[in-house]
């Protein structure tokens, strides 16, 4: 057998490190330029409010087939396991990649990632006046309607008053339950906060929510919780149809009313998400989803109607 000096064994030892790190890195390398390059997919569930403004945005962005892909999951998809390390709040909307949720962190990744590509160079105002203005408007949705701002059992969202019974049922785990004097502020807050939508709207001109007449990512917000409100709130509570310009009476919300009925004659991507959430609940109120909540609204200690 050859003798070989230590010192010579020393220095092959290392180069076969330095090989194998190289080796290593190289593969990382790679795994990263392809998880860097590899399409984003939409996690979106059919009848989600927050998770149809980025339907909405797709739909009229019409990016190259592939840039954005999309899977529509149910409830029981939310509980398992592997979703939890997507989005451990266990909601949708999310994305894979790169993995994110909260469906304006979402949008916004999307439209910063995407300016300029697609159908429609950009879906922000023009200026960083309108751009502000837009920011409030969705924030103010985000905050005081679509989002209980806690994750702890008990807390539920200002819309949630329209759906979740006050207690325990199939369409209701407990933990979501409402009792009569949360759900009564809730729709109180509703209230207020459509008002203040009817006044900025009233305010300005251009049909959409910011000046210019130019769809902006505040519409694809507002707009599916709308739906939501307009299904719900005659059916469950008797509220006047707040979103029909030629309703009788006539809706005390106008400036709302016409934006909403402009939004869905003249964009079928409107008219499509307005059908997929309605359709849903309409397949709930058959269940008997609501019935919990009627029952509720039978005492006249509270005031669940307005205005």
């Amino acid at each position: 057998q050859m003798w070989t000096s230590p010192l010579t064994r020393v220095s092959a030892q290392r180069w076969r490190s330095r090989a194998l790190a190289c080796t290593i890195s190289a593969a990382r390398t790679r795994a990263l330029a392809s998880s860097a390059t590899s399409a984003c997919t939409f996690i979106d569930m059919v009848h989600s409010n927050n998770a149809a403004r980025i339907r909405l945005w797709l739909a009229f962005k019409r990016l190259p087939a592939g840039a954005v892909t999309t899977r529509t999951i149910t409830y029981a998809d939310l509980k398992a396991p592997d979703y939890a390390q997507l989005n451990p709040l266990r909601k949708v909307p999310a994305l894979t990649s790169p993995p994110l949720y909260e469906s304006n962190v979402i949008l916004g990744f999307l439209e910063d990632k995407f300016k300029g590509a697609g159908a429609v160079p950009s879906f922000e105002p023009d200026t960083p006046e309108d751009r502000a203005y837009m920011q409030l408007l969705i924030r103010r949705h985000d905050l005081y309607i679509a989002s209980p701002n806690a994750t702890q059992p008990g807390f539920a969202h200002t819309q949630g008053a329209m759906y979740l019974a006050p207690y325990e049922t199939k369409h209701c785990a407990p933990e979501r339950a409402i009792d009569k004097p949360s759900r009564a502020a809730k729709l109180r807050e509703l209230w207020q906060q459509l008002s203040w939508l009817e006044m900025q709207l009233a305010e300005r001109e251009g049909g959409y929510l910011v000046a210019g007449g130019k769809l902006t990512l505040a519409d694809f917000t507002w707009f599916p919780t709308c739906v939501f409100m307009d299904f719900m709130l005659p059916r469950v509570f008797q509220w006047p149809d707040l979103f029909n310009p030629n309703a009788t009476p006539t809706s005390p919300c106008p400036s709302l009313a016409a934006w909403y009925e402009r939004l869905r004659r003249e964009h079928v991507e409107f008219e499509h998400v307005r059908s997929q959430i309605w359709d849903f609940w309409v397949v709930k109120e058959q269940e008997g989803q609501f019935a919990p909540i009627v029952e509720e609204t039978l005492d006249a200690k509270y005031k669940w109607r307005y205005p």
